[in-house]
């Protein structure tokens, strides 16, 4: 299994392993203040945790409203230089962090870093379309994906640490180290492959992309299927633990199955697909296989802790399935689709429909979940399979 392990994060193409040595580190410190950051300014610093989620909140919606400018820039200038100082800005913002008590501060700095990680996201997505064609950068872009699972998880445990000893010093030690994985990031990120600008950096901004109707259309639909990490991270936590008779543990349980599964076969998944049909056919089998694992995760209501629980272990087997193609698909139809010239503002804009699943996805997954219970987890299995209907439908000429 090691070796499985290994084969699906080090690739063996010495320019891939580059950009994954610097995503691995930043998605370490990334795993770090995703566990401790709430927790340190709403207990330690005491700014109460609705401020505080108020404002990750804002800085989040910040961040997607400069989607696209942000993307016209990446486009004017070498992808490369745009990642390695964003990532030096991010450790800057965060290295603030430290000394912050208060909430407005505590948004500035936030948005600073949603603004940052913006840059850093989107020119990263433009280096991997520079780095290959279809199948190619496919591959790649699966090499970053089971590299960052494995980085943010990483980051969890070692969070735990601080988690435990729950003193000011433990908090600000996580959110320095944090701080210092951007910065090794960036070095890492200065050996990865460079390439020129795709556009003259005096050209002015072209908004014709939002003409793009094709790309727009699969650009939403993506963001509407990208709700399943939203149902793995809020609703069925709490479904476990309020609505099941599986032990609370569990919840760890499956959530480390689909953290190995990303890790194992996220880079296996990707292969062969080599054009856009192919993309779409592969997101429209995606959409059935998460259907049918809302459809397991409802029917392990009331029943027995054994059966509930081999019922949700079944479910999040066949979810992480549908997640994997679900990924590569949207991947290669965002490369394929955008205007090659311009992968900055097309991967910008692509941004935003994850982006806005973000907001609006939590409140939504829980009312289904949650609030509508069994009939909540047919409804969704209906959305995802019509979901990944609609996208064949639109991208397949």
């Amino acid at each position: 299994m090691l070796k499985q392990v290994i084969t699906n994060v080090i690739s063996p193409d010495p320019r891939v392993r580059r950009i994954t040595l610097a995503t691995f580190i930043s998605t370490f410190g990334n795993g770090l203040f995703m566990t401790t950051g709430i927790i340190y300014f709403s207990l330690i610093v005491g700014l109460g945790a609705q401020k505080v989620a108020l404002a990750f909140s804002l800085s989040g919606a910040l961040s997607l409203i400069l989607s696209i400018p942000t993307g016209h820039i990446i486009d004017r200038f070498p992808p490369r230089r745009i990642a390695v100082l964003s990532l030096i800005a991010q450790g800057a913002a965060s290295a603030a962090l430290i000394f912050t008590k208060n909430w407005w501060l505590l948004l500035l700095l936030l948005s600073l870093d949603s603004i940052f990680e913006g840059f850093g996201q989107t020119s990263r997505m433009a280096v991997i379309a520079r780095m290959g064609e279809g199948e190619e950068r496919v591959i790649i872009r699966a090499y970053t994906r089971a590299v960052t699972n494995l980085g943010i998880a990483f980051g969890t445990v070692v969070a735990g640490i601080a988690l435990a000893i729950n003193t000011e010093t433990a908090y600000k030690i996580m959110i320095a180290v944090d701080a210092l994985t951007f910065l090794v990031a960036a070095l890492a990120y200065m050996r990865v492959e460079k390439f020129d600008a795709s556009l003259q950096a005096h050209e002015k901004f072209d908004w014709s992309i939002l003409k793009d109707y094709r790309y727009i259309k699969a650009m939403i639909l993506s963001g509407l299927m990208s709700m399943h990490f939203i149902l793995q991270n809020v609703a069925i936590p709490v479904w476990v633990v309020t609505e099941t008779n599986a032990p609370r543990w569990w919840v760890s349980v499956i959530m480390l199955i689909n953290t190995i599964a990303v890790v194992l076969f996220q880079v296996r998944m990707s292969k062969g697909i080599n054009d856009v049909d192919a993309a779409a056919k592969q997101f429209q089998k995606a959409g059935f296989y998460i259907a049918i694992a809302c459809l397991f995760y409802g029917l392990a209501k009331g029943v027995s802790p054994i059966l509930g629980a081999t019922l949700l272990v079944l479910a999040m087997l066949v979810h992480v399935v549908g997640e994997l193609m679900a990924s590569t698909g949207s991947w290669s139809i965002a490369f394929e689709l955008a205007d090659q010239n311009r992968q900055g503002a097309y991967q910008g804009l692509w941004r935003m429909g994850f982006g806005t699943m973000n907001v609006i996805g939590p409140s939504l997954v829980i009312f289904l979940a949650i609030g509508l219970g069994q009939i909540g987890w047919v409804i969704m299995a209906i959305y995802f399979a019509l979901v990944g209907l609609f996208m064949k439908r639109v991208v397949v000429n």
